[in-house]
C-alpha cells in the first residue's frame, strides 16, 4: 500500500484518481512550507492556501495537522528508501565496493540538497516535541546505519557483527556533520572544495580499515 493509499485508507472506495493526486498535492505543498518556513508557519490554512484549495477540502484527507505532520513524513520516508533501493538493484551483481561507494554517493547527494537539508533540520528539531516525528527520525537514522552496517559485513566479512554495527552508525554520524558544511544553502569557502572528497575517503577508511 502506498503513502497515498494509507493516507486515504478510511475514504470510501469511490475516490477518484483526482482525489489522489489532490491528496499528493497537499503534501508537496506542506513539505514546501516547512522546509521554507519552518513548522511554526505549517498550519492546516496555509497548507489550503498554498495548493489554492478549500481548508475543508485539506481536512477532508488530512483531519489535523498531526495527520499531515504524519503523511508527509512516512512518504518522505518511502521516497528516501525507494531512493537507495533503486540504486542498490541497478549494480546488480556488481562489486560491494562500488555499491557501498554508490550509496554514500546517495547519501551525500541528498545532505547537501537544500530541500533535503532544510527538511532534516526541521525533523530533527521536530523530534524533540513530536512523538510521531521522534520515532520517525529513529526509524531514519536506524534505517541509514543498518543499510551501511549490511555493506560494511558484506565487503568486510570477518569483521565482527558489533564493529559493523559501530561503524554504521560512526558513518551516519559523520555524514551529518558533513551536512553543516556541504549543502547548498550554506557559505562556500574555498578552502573546503575537496572537503566532501576527502570525506568519502575517510568514510570508506572506517568501513574497512581492520
Amino acid at each position: 500500500m502506498s503513502i497515498l493509499e494509507a493516507a486515504l485508507r478510511n475514504k470510501e472506495s469511490s475516490t477518484t484518481n483526482k482525489g489522489y493526486e489532490r491528496a499528493g498535492t497537499i503534501l508537496t505543498v506542506a513539505r514546501q512550507i516547512l522546509v521554507s518556513e519552518g513548522y511554526a508557519a505549517l498550519s492546516m490554512r496555509s497548507v489550503a492556501v498554498g495548493a489554492g484549495i478549500s481548508l475543508s477540502t485539506v481536512q477532508h484527507y488530512y483531519p489535523s495537522r498531526e495527520a499531515l505532520i504524519e503523511a508527509l513524513l512516512l512518504q518522505t520516508f518511502n521516497s528516501y528508501q525507494a531512493a537507495i533501493d533503486q540504486r542498490m538493484a541497478s549494480l546488480g551483481d556488481g562489486s560491494k565496493l562500488d555499491l557501498f561507494n554508490a550509496v554514500i554517493e546517495y547519501f551525500l547527494e541528498e545532505l547537501s540538497d537544500q530541500v533535503s537539508t532544510g527538511l532534516f533540520f526541521e525533523v530533527s528539531a521536530l523530534a524533540n516535541r513530536h512523538a510521531f516525528a521522534s520515532q520517525f527520525f529513529d526509524t531514519m537514522l536506524t534505517r541509514a546505519r543498518k543499510t551501511l552496517r549490511n555493506l560494511i559485513r558484506d565487503m568486510v566479512p570477518s569483521m565482527s557483527a558489533q564493529q559493523c554495527e559501530v561503524r554504521g552508525a560512526l558513518i551516519v554520524s559523520q555524514m551529518i556533520g558533513l551536512m553543516l558544511f556541504i549543502s547548498e544553502v550554506r557559505p562556500k569557502h574555498k578552502e573546503l572544495a575537496e572537503l566532501r572528497k576527502e570525506a568519502t575517503a575517510a568514510i570508506m577508511r572506517i568501513a574497512l580499515a581492520s
